[in-house]
């Protein structure tokens, strides 16, 4: 996730009004850039990972897992213990860093610098994610672990799958029928982003997901999971109105997406 800023974000139809601006300005530095590095070769190979995880939190006597929305708490915490390791660390040694991300139960970790084609760096790459997964590990809550998975099975369904429990009639910006507003990072980017991109389109975003069909399946198979005759947001209706389609999983929220955890590897080129 890039660099969050403090600011006041503007909706949709503030932000469309600074469309062309944006859209000329964007152009021109493009070109200026362009033309000051277009004869620039041989940049050295920098490159780095980013790791998502997902905080869960388990319930063994219960025997169930459910998302802990502790981003925030986890990131303070975190963000303190690499100020203190990095003020007792000689200056050519760094330090991984943490980020938010958009998820409320997600956690970014990056190694701090970047590395390079050199193989002690390659040989340095799973001992210092290692090193990243022990650091977040010893600041959460003995239920809670960090884990590396790409979707979280319970995301949407009905009950609780998070921890602490929110309503979803409370999604203001996603205007979800599955998640709450609790599950989105309150940095006012992405709430903003949320409801700009579901006001721009004129409709919540709309996910459908075949199923999987065997001789238990009903045909045509409904999502039941879907709350069809809930009347809070003026889209509530679009499921029954045809967003939902037979034989498939119905998603209706940016999160089902934006909340997904992985593996990322960014490359710095030799030339533009």
């Amino acid at each position: 996730m890039g660099l969050l800023y403090l600011g006041t974000a503007l909706t949709w139809e503030e932000s469309k009004k600074y469309a062309d601006h944006v859209r000329t300005h964007g152009i021109t530095q493009f070109l200026h850039t362009w033309d000051r590095l277009k004869d620039r070769q041989g940049d050295e190979l920098l490159w780095g990972d980013e790791i998502e995880y997902m905080v869960i939190s388990f319930d063994k006597e219960a025997k169930n897992a459910k998302l802990s929305l502790r981003q925030t708490e986890i990131l303070a915490k975190l963000g303190s213990i690499v100020s203190d390791i990095s003020a007792g660390c000689a200056d050519e040694i760094t330090v991984p860093t943490f980020h938010p991300e958009y998820g409320r139960f997600m956690i970014e970790s990056t190694p701090g610098s970047p590395y390079t084609g050199a193989i002690t760096d390659l040989l340095s790459v799973e001992c210092n994610m290692r090193y990243r997964r022990t650091l977040v590990r010893s600041h959460l809550h003995p239920t809670e672990l960090p884990i590396t998975l790409t979707s979280f099975p319970m995301l949407g369904t009905p009950g609780v799958f998070t921890e602490p429990y929110f309503a979803p009639a409370g999604a203001v910006s996603s205007h979800s029928l599955f998640l709450p507003e609790e599950v989105t990072n309150p940095h006012v980017r992405f709430p903003t982003l949320t409801a700009n991109i579901r006001t721009r389109s004129g409709s919540k975003v709309a996910i459908n997901l075949p199923i999987f069909v065997d001789t238990r399946v009903p045909r045509p198979f409904v999502d039941p999971t879907i709350p069809w005759d809930r009347d809070i947001f003026p889209e509530d209706a679009e499921a029954k109105n045809g967003a939902a389609l037979p034989d498939h999983i119905y998603l209706d929220a940016m999160g089902f997406g934006m909340g997904c955890c992985c593996l990322q590897l960014t490359f710095q080129a030799c030339n533009v």
